[in-house]
């Protein structure tokens, strides 16, 4: 039997990939906010340390089960870790600092301007 060679091709990146390193750039910031130290943040998530770092700079494009992790973590949803700059999302980034009272009253808010809308306002 012929014995395989492994490929010569790295599975990493040699340059960022601009969404992944969005999200990269998210986590390290969602981190800092929280004051969670590299190391704690590599033992909670239960991922590992040079994933970790690559994923922060945009390296490597992480799975669901990564950003679940990571999302767990951070105590903070999957969509908080991808958000981007469209109102939309920026309205759901700033929702995460509202209590369930002011909470309810946006979403009231939201709500009733959405039933007021013509169709093809969306954002």
């Amino acid at each position: 039997m012929p014995t395989r060679q492994r490929s010569t091709t790295s599975h990493h990146r040699s340059q960022p990939d601009p969404m992944a390193r969005r999200v990269g750039d998210r986590i390290r910031a969602l981190r800092a906010e929280q004051n969670f130290d590299f190391d704690a943040f590599v033992e909670d998530s239960k991922l590992g340390r040079g994933y970790i770092s690559e994923l922060q700079r945009g390296l490597v494009v992480p799975t669901i089960h990564a950003l679940a992790k990571l999302a767990k973590s951070l105590e903070v949803t999957v969509a908080d870790l991808v958000l981007g700059d469209t109102p939309r999302e920026k309205l759901f980034a700033a929702m995460r600092y509202l209590g369930p009272q002011d909470m309810a009253r946006v979403a009231d808010l939201v709500n009733s301007a959405a039933r007021n809308a013509t169709p093809g306002e969306q954002a």
